[in-house]
């Protein structure tokens, strides 16, 4: 499976999600949804596709087809335009692009928060509501989260924002203190897998995904759209090798140099997430796949020196194959097995 992602504006369906729906499609029925909300929830968890959701179901309750979820038709015309970024009543503060430096900038400035607080005190182009979607609340800078705080205190009629947040702890008291927070919850991995299916990917590969997914269907998704499954398999044989001490220059052409670099992100987090998870198995007595023999104490010592010495490299931009080589050493130091 290696495609474009649909983007979340142009989802037309959400797993694991269906308790929720109900929920705010009965407040959105009764006309009784807050103005402010907190999206909670790990990268890749759902917020931003729950968000388009929420902001086209305000927009246009009546092309809704059922009263129990957020569906729409992406027929409808309220569906098309926010799918196009073009309607007139949403606005998505996020961090800009910046076309000299050809990247994006790393935080969402005051002057676009005043953008959206200048947008939300505008009548709606349909006389209706007016939806702000934060994506996300965690790249504001100081001065963009207090100018937020003017709208979430002085909310106009019919004005509904929707803050996107991975880390909602670290947002401002005051913030925090006028939205409610919707946590969205793992999804089940058989329906993960199920998702991977209809999206094109093989049966093996959409359970190797969904197992280190960890319930986030839009990071599984990513990670089945580009070079997940196959950084995942080669994470996976790194670390079988590495313990006895085998050959691993064929692993390590896989992550290294330019070629390896859409590799290497999902590579290491699934080296650190693999001896994490070993490490708390070992911990309540289960078994330690991939590590037998382990105690919970080289576990925990083995992800240390891992989760360290992938931090120092990176920081320090150090050769991807000696830092692998590193690591090896020192996963099999910490984990006391000598090369065979």
């Amino acid at each position: 499976m290696e495609e474009e992602l649909i983007p979340p504006r142009s989802r037309t369906d959400q797993i694991g999600r269906d308790a929720l729906e109900r929920q705010l499609r009965a407040a959105i029925g009764e006309g009784a949804l807050t103005h402010g909300w907190i999206l909670a929830g790990p990268e890749g968890s759902g917020k931003a596709t729950l968000a388009y959701r929420i902001a086209r179901a305000l927009l246009d309750p009546s092309s809704l087809t059922d009263d129990t979820s957020l569906n729409m038709p992406e027929t409808a015309k309220v569906f098309r335009h926010i799918a196009a970024g073009a309607h007139p009543d949403l606005f998505v503060a996020e961090r800009l692009y910046d076309e000299k430096k050809d990247r994006h900038q790393s935080e969402i400035t005051v002057e676009t928060i005043r953008k959206l607080t200048s947008f939300l005190s505008r009548t709606a182009s349909g006389g209706g509501a007016r939806v702000a979607i934060v994506d996300t609340a965690d790249d504001m800078n100081r001065n963009a989260a207090n100018a937020l705080l003017k709208a979430l205190e002085e909310p106009p009629e019919g004005a509904t924002l929707l803050l996107l947040s991975a880390a909602p702890g670290r947002l401002l008291p005051t913030i925090r203190s006028r939205c409610r927070r919707i946590d969205l919850a793992p999804v089940a991995d058989d329906e993960i897998v199920q998702l991977l299916r209809t999206e094109g990917a093989s049966p093996g590969n959409a359970k190797n995904i969904a197992d280190h997914a960890r319930g986030r269907p839009g990071y599984a998704l990513m990670l089945a759209a580009g070079e997940g499954a196959e950084a995942i398999s080669l994470a996976q044989a790194f670390l079988q090798t590495a313990q006895r001490g085998g050959d691993l220059s064929r692993i390590i052409a896989g992550v290294a140099g330019k070629a390896g670099d859409a590799r290497w992100p999902i590579f290491r987090d699934t080296l650190i997430a693999s001896l994490s998870d070993a490490s708390r198995a070992a911990a309540t007595h289960d078994a330690a796949q991939g590590f037998e023999g382990a105690d919970a104490g080289d576990l925990l010592n083995a992800w240390q020196a891992v989760t360290a010495l992938a931090g120092r490299g990176e920081a320090l931009n150090l050769d991807r194959a000696q830092l692998l080589e590193a690591i090896a050493y020192d996963l099999r130091a910490a984990l006391k097995r000598r090369a065979a």
